[in-house]
């Protein structure tokens, strides 16, 4: 029997970066760490600067890209990302932090912008 997998969609403003099958996700929000696999509750949350891991089952190996701040969604099994910018290299400009203060600055900032977002 074939394991249900999530399908991941990575937007930038330069277009689609990732298009692609995947069997559990991980990645920072301003609410914490999130690892997601098919079958999760559906949410919409804001991204903060971090890595995002993807991981494949029965491998050893997985992608890792870093990212600047933006949005995710999962709705049934497609879990969509929309960043700013996204590399497999670190970002100059976006520094990598676990601080909590550092990170609940985007909170209220991209909270609102997805309210609005969903208002209209």
């Amino acid at each position: 029997m074939a394991s249900k997998q999530l399908h991941v969609l990575i937007s930038t403003p330069h277009g689609i970066f990732l298009d692609e099958k995947a069997d559990i996700v991980t990645f920072r929000t301003t609410e914490g760490e999130i690892g997601l696999m098919a079958n999760a509750t559906d949410f919409m949350a804001a991204l903060v600067p971090s890595k995002i891991y993807i991981n494949q089952q029965n491998s050893n190996k997985f992608k890792e890209f870093y990212i600047d701040k933006g949005i995710v969604q999962f709705n049934g099994e497609l879990l969509s990302f929309i960043i700013n910018e996204i590399s497999d290299q670190p970002l100059a400009q976006v520094k990598v932090s676990n601080n909590e203060e550092e990170n609940k600055k985007y909170t209220l900032i991209e909270e609102i912008k997805i309210k609005k977002a969903l208002v209209k």
